[in-house]
Parts: structure tokens; sequence; C-alpha cells
């Protein structure tokens, strides 16, 4: 009878064992990271198109007009409580409930930074998460009347809130000069309002951490229809600090402009530069002074 001998790995075969599972890993994991990272960002771009569509319907039964927003106001029309504000409850995002009835779709996968919010808890917001979209208050200040809003109440000659509060007048769909190329509403750092002003994209001090999607950020335009854009995070001034975000491809920001050539309304408040030009000739401003953000070489 013979006897078989039984082999065992060597020392040797097992290490080459582990160290091709170990070179296996390093490829596939950040392959999978980048497939869950487009899972989120497609998720993004579907949210955003069926809140655009919402908005849409409900301009429909508003005469073809723009919702007009807030700051979370009080629901009442004492002008002794001017400012106080801080709170999304009672702001547009809940006007458009009867066409979503789907409040997760007002959430981006990506937005975790900063974390829930207590004063931003209501029924139907029981977490108090940021929502990940704003809507197109124009190309720099959010207050001048570019975008889908005319000037702020707060600056408006004759306004019962004159002086007083910051409402935002939605604008007729007539205004608006090219709906397939203005933008409606796109991925937002900001909070309360969630406006997608360059300058109100950084809430936690730690500005390159709250980019999402690696930069790719979600827009949708007046006529429905959504689609990725590359942001970057630039600074007038050269400095580390609060950035502005902005597209990377400068005549993007001209669909910001209801008008490319509309010029501000009457307002009891300058802005600078747009109190003295038109919505291009600001576009024109912001990219001639715009310098990428320190440290923003990987987006």
């Amino acid at each position: 009878m013979s006897s078989r001998q039984e082999r065992a790995f060597t020392l040797i075969e097992l290490l080459v064992v582990i160290a091709i599972i170990a070179i296996l890993a390093a490829i596939l994991f950040p392959v999978f990271a980048q497939a869950r990272e487009q899972a989120r960002k497609a998720t993004c771009v579907s949210n955003l198109k069926q809140l655009t569509l919402s908005w849409l319907m409900y301009t429909q039964d508003y005469d073809e007009t723009w919702v007009t927003t807030g700051k979370g106001y009080p629901d009442n029309s004492d002008r002794s409580q001017c400012d106080n504000d801080g709170s999304d409850r009672r702001d547009a995002n809940y006007l458009v409930q009867p066409y979503v009835k789907n409040f997760n779709i007002f959430f981006c996968p990506d937005r975790t930074i900063p974390g829930p919010e207590p004063t931003f808890k209501s029924p139907i917001n029981p977490e108090g998460k940021w929502i990940g979209y704003g809507m197109n208050y124009g190309p720099y200040h959010n207050r001048n009347g570019y975008g889908l809003f005319r000037i702020s109440t707060k600056y408006t000659p004759g306004d019962y809130w004159q002086g007083c509060r910051h409402y935002y007048p939605g604008r007729p769909l007539a205004e608006i000069l090219t709906p397939a190329e203005m933008i409606a509403q796109a991925d937002t750092n900001d909070s309360p309002q969630y406006t997608l002003s360059p300058y109100d994209q950084n809430q936690t001090g730690s500005p390159l951490s709250e980019i999402r999607h690696n930069g790719l950020y979600s827009v949708s335009f007046v006529d429905g229809h959504a689609k990725s854009w590359k942001w970057k995070p630039y600074t007038f001034d050269g400095t580390a600090g609060d950035f502005e975000l902005q597209p990377s491809d400068a005549k993007n920001l001209l669909d910001f402009c209801y008008n490319p050539d509309a010029t501000m309304g009457a307002s009891t408040s300058s802005f600078t530069p747009e109190s003295t030009s038109s919505c291009r000739d600001t576009v024109n401003w912001m990219v001639s002074i715009r310098q990428p953000y320190p440290g923003s070489s990987g987006y």
C-alpha cells in the first residue's frame, strides 16, 4: 500500500497570495467608492429634475409666476419683527409639497456637512437636515433681482416690507429670455435660505470639506431638464477663507441671468457692481477678479 504525502502551502506562497489580495483590494476599493459616488450624483440629478418639474407645475397654478420666497419669517404682518428669521419652517420649500409629496427629494445624499440643525426641525423635516438644493437668485448678490426673483422687498421702494423683511417676489416666466438656458436650481451649501449666491457656500469654517460630488454639481433649468456641471471654489482676494463657489466654465455664469442685458430695477440700496451694471457686466466683473481658492487644485 502506498501512502500519499499531504503538501501544505509554504510561507512564501501564503505571502504571495496575501500580497495579490492586497493589490486587488487597493485597485478595487477606489473603484467601488467612485461607483457609489456616481450613484449618489445620479440620485442628485434625479432629485433636482423632479423638484424643478414640481415648481413648474406650481407656477402653472399661480399665473406662470415663480414662487415668492422668504427666510422663515413668522407667519404674520407685524413689522416689529423685521429680522426674526433663521428657520426654514415656513419657507417656499413647504409650498411645493402638494406637487411633490416626498420630502426626501429635497436632500442631497452627499450633504452631510454640516449635520442636522435643531432650528430646522419641523413635522416634515423631523431630523432638521440641511436641504441640498437652492434656487437661482442671480449670479452674485441674492437680493438684486437678476435671477428667478425680483429685488428683495426690503429694498423695494413703496413695498410694505421696505426697510424691514427680505421677501423675494417670484418672476413671471414670460420675463425669462431663454428658459432652456437659465438655471432654476442647483446643489447648494447655503442655509437657511438655500441660495446659489457664490459667497454663501461655506457654513462650517472648513470650506473644501463642503464641496460635494467631487465638484460635479447638479444643475436644473427653467425648461425642466437637469445635468451636472463642474463647479470650483474661487476667491476674490487671493486669500483662504469663505470661498466663492461658481461654475468653472465662465460662460455658464450668464445662465444665472433671466436676461443677460437686464439692469437692476428701482432699489433703496446699492449693490456693487449690479446697481451700475447689467447682469452681463456683473458676470464679466466676477470672472475678471476670481482666482482659484488656495489648496483647491484637486477640485
